[in-house]
């Protein structure tokens, strides 16, 4: 007897591997997509909402019509937001134009309606998916603190727990854009999965894998293959590898095959004040602070057979032979 798909709200802020995210999102019968939430991050918040409903329609129903609402444009505790991530391209999607979108973004504040849809549903009905900066989030947690005890849990894709960061030799984009949100979820109390640049870096989709996509030559292959080339076009000026980590793909994945990663328990927070450290996710797997461990930590991962899932739910859900079907 199959279980009834997991409901979910993906708070994001598209960005290529957010775009990616949400079409494994829908791409996996495991999970049912209430809503998409939306924050500044990779672009600015009025190109990421115009991103969200342009991949949404794009993916076709039911992701066009599932509400797209409108978050914060900036970070809790500071006046200035991180600038936007020129790994991203034009539009923050690569330079890939999709179709302008046939609806405007769902009335009321992201934050608002997060809640209104935690209280309207049963205890544990609902899992967070955040792979942008927690400021929608933390702000969720401290303004409606009743659904705390309402969530199933979090699934984070954030911060760098065992590995460098990539924004500073220490923190990770989505943590280092706003270090307090992400400090106040990480110690909310909320049951916590964290996929961060351990295990991300180490999930890496080739080239021929997006050369495949866009070969496939249907709307939603044909544009992600375009966007993860972009982006490794841009790994491969850096890092010199023709690979591309798709780092919140793997934050759906985990909440759709958690046993693709390798989980450590440990008890986390994030660095707020530090002059080098600021935005670092800090992991005490030994118990030095004697606090109880309060996530699990993604320590490792299977990267074939995450870039096996990633393929074959894109291909089966969106590839030409499907639609032909």
């Amino acid at each position: 007897m199959s279980r009834a798909p997991s409901r979910v709200v993906i708070d994001c802020d598209p960005g290529i591997d957010d775009a990616i995210a949400l079409m494994l999102a829908y791409a996996s019968p495991e999970l049912d997509v209430a809503g998409v939430t939306t924050v500044a991050g990779n672009v600015g918040l009025d190109q990421v909402v115009d991103n969200a409903l342009r991949v949404c329609d794009l993916i076709g129903p039911p992701a066009a019509a599932t509400p797209v609402l409108r978050g914060y444009a900036g970070p809790l505790a500071r006046a200035l937001r991180q600038p936007d991530e020129p790994v991203h391209g034009a539009y923050g999607l690569g330079g890939v134009e999709l179709p302008a979108p046939s609806r405007a973004a769902h009335p009321g504040h992201a934050v608002d309606w997060t809640a209104g849809q935690i209280r309207a549903a049963a205890p544990g009905e609902f899992t967070l998916i955040a792979t942008a900066p927690l400021t929608n989030v933390a702000a969720l947690l401290h303004g409606h603190p009743d659904t705390r005890e309402r969530l199933k849990e979090i699934v984070v894709m954030g911060g760098a727990a065992f590995a460098p960061g990539n924004t500073t030799p220490a923190a990770e984009f989505n943590f280092h854009a706003d270090p307090e949100a992400a400090r106040y979820v990480t110690e909310s109390g909320v049951p916590l999965r964290i996929v961060g640049l351990d295990v991300t870096r180490e999930a890496l989709t080739p080239l021929a894998d997006a050369e495949a996509l866009i070969a496939d030559g249907a709307p939603v292959t044909a544009a992600a293959g375009r966007m993860l080339s972009h982006l490794i076009d841009r790994y491969a000026r850096r890092h010199t590898v023709r690979a591309c980590a798709v780092h919140d793909a793997l934050a759906v994945a985990a909440a759709v095959r958690p046993d693709l990663l390798e989980w450590t328990d440990a008890w986390v927070t994030v660095e707020c004040a530090g002059e080098f450290t600021r935005g670092a996710l800090v992991a005490d797997v030994h118990g030095r602070t004697g606090h109880a461990p309060n996530a699990r930590v993604a320590s490792g991962v299977d990267a074939e057979a995450f870039r096996g899932f990633l393929m074959s739910r894109l291909r089966d859900r969106y590839g030409a032979a499907r639609l032909a079907a």
